[in-house]
Parts: structure tokens; C-alpha cells; sequence
């Protein structure tokens, strides 16, 4: 009988069902594409995770950063151009996804246990990313996921049986991230809802050095939603409160088992995004 390896023993311990596709990286030469996405549902990936950005013409795209670059190197805004002209633009734009389309393309693959976590970065288009989910009868396969928190408390009002997960830094920040970040401060884990309508291509979020409570924490709870944060940040203390309140637990990114593995007995931890498509292969 052959023996197993360590990574294949570490594997069956925590399982394919507990690690997150981050943006399906390393199954596609690039991120957030239906190529990558492909590939990821022809493995069998279980959670996918990827973001979505607005055009100027309100077309939801399937794209981290709120810039990309065209043929030349040039860098542009994704909100200040409308979708037909992402082909003139060439370079990333030309590759990048829109929503629908790789709603198409989940709807026809034979992985049909998936979980889709949609990461959204803009505010004010709530209704038109729930209604694509609800065209292609994906809302039992949805978790959305955000940066921004009014998005989480609009889509709650939309739909509050589909689980949220508030994305924020759950302690202090270095100073290259506040740099890059329209970042809001939570007191005492407080964090209200905004009377903004729309907030388009800008890096946001919350830090809160305490647990989150009131009226953020409810819609997550009732929503059998839960939480991402940096796995730098997080601490037993915390994952242990959240779990009390039955939320889940997820963190980001990882690279290998070992560690996986060391934050899975200190942390407790749930979910794991994963940014290297070998931790995957280490399953087998």
C-alpha cells in the first residue's frame, strides 16, 4: 500500500470543500477570467471567488482593480468607458469578462455545486447584479461578498436569504494600504449605513479594532452570512466571537499547506483563499 505525503494527509484534513479560488488565480495565465473560471469548475473548486466592477455604461465586469491597462500600457479607469469601447481599448480590457458572461458559463458547466462569491466594488447597482443572478437561478449558489458595507445592507433588503460576507480590516493597518484605500474607522465595531447612491471606481473600506456589532453584525447573522478579513489581522479572540454569533470565518491569501494548516488549529478558520492553484493540486 503506497503512504500518503504529508501535503496529501493535511489535504483530507481540512478539504477541497474549505478553500476559496481567489479571483480562480493560477488556473489561467490571468485572473478573473472565464478561462481561469473554466478550469476551476473542470477541477471540481468548490468556492469561486471573483470581483465585480462597473462601466460607465453600468455593465457589470469581472475585475479586481477599479484601473486596468490597454494595448499601449496606458492605464484608464473601467467607469470611464463604456463596454464597447473595452475592444478599441485592447491590453486587459480586451480579456475582461462581463458578469453575464460567466453567469452564462456556470449555468452550462456540470460542476453544479459550486458556491459563487461575488466580491462587489462599486455601490449603487445592487438591483442590476441581484436580477443577473436571479435570470440565471444562481441565488442558491450566491454568497456576496463586499468591501463596502452599504452595498451588503441594500442587497440584504433585496434578498435576505442569501448569505453576506463583509470584507474589512479587522485591526490596524500598515501605512502602504491606508495610502491606497478611501478607508472608514469603526467605533466600537459600529459601522452605520451611508446615504451615498453610488460610489464608482475607488478602493474602499472599514477597519475596526473591535468584534462588529449592531445593525451590520444582524444582517450578517440572519443572512447565515460571515466574515473576510487579512489573515495577519485576525486573532483566536475574534474568530472564537464570531463563531458564537455562527457567522463564518474566512481569510486572506494563501500559498501552502503548512500554513493553512497552523491558522486552521490557532485560528480556527473556515474558509481559505487560495492564490496558488498547487495548494489545489496537493488535494490528489
Amino acid at each position: 500500500m503506497p503512504i500518503k505525503s504529508n501535503h496529501a494527509l493535511q489535504s483530507q484534513a481540512i478539504g477541497i470543500g474549505a478553500l476559496i479560488s481567489h479571483r480562480f488565480r493560477g488556473f489561467a495565465p490571468y485572473e478573473n477570467t472565464l478561462k481561469g473560471l473554466s478550469a476551476a469548475l473542470d477541477f471540481g473548486v468548490q468556492n469561486l471567488e471573483f470581483d465585480v466592477r462597473m462601466t460607465k455604461c453600468g455593465t457589470p465586469m469581472v475585475y479586481h482593480d477599479e484601473f486596468a491597462m490597454d494595448r499601449d500600457g496606458n492605464k484608464h479607469n473601467l467607469c470611464d468607458y463604456k463596454l464597447c469601447e473595452y475592444a478599441r481599448l485592447g491590453g486587459t480590457f480586451a480579456r475582461m469578462p462581463t458578469l453575464d458572461a460567466l453567469f452564462s458559463t456556470v449555468k452550462v458547466h456540470k460542476n453544479r455545486t459550486a458556491k459563487l462569491l461575488i466580491d462587489i466594488k462599486d455601490l449603487g447597482f445592487e438591483q442590476e447584479i441581484h436580477a443577473l443572478v436571479m435570470y440565471y437561478r444562481l441565488q442558491t449558489r450566491t454568497i456576496y461578498v463586499s468591501w463596502v458595507p452599504e452595498v451588503l445592507y441594500r442587497l440584504h433588503d433585496l434578498a435576505p436569504d442569501i448569505p453576506l460576507c463583509l470584507s474589512h480590516w479587522c485591526g490596524d493597518v500598515n501605512e502602504h494600504v491606508a495610502a491606497n484605500h478611501d478607508m472608514q474607522v469603526s467605533v466600537d465595531g459600529i459601522i452605520p449605513r451611508q446615504h451615498d447612491e453610488y460610489m464608482i471606481g475607488v478602493r474602499y473600506g472599514w477597519a475596526s479594532k473591535h468584534a462588529l456589532t449592531g445593525d451590520i453584525l444582524d444582517i450578517l447573522k440572519s443572512s447565515n452570512g460571515g466574515i473576510c478579513v487579512p489573515q495577519m489581522l485576525l486573532t483566536r479572540e475574534l474568530s472564537d466571537y464570531y463563531h458564537s454569533h455562527e457567522l463564518f470565518i474566512s481569510t486572506f491569501s494563501y500559498t501552502d499547506w503548512p500554513l493553512i494548516n497552523t491558522h486552521k488549529s490557532t485560528l480556527n478558520i473556515d474558509l481559505y483563499f487560495i492564490d496558488n492553484k498547487q495548494v489545489f493540486d496537493e488535494l490528489n
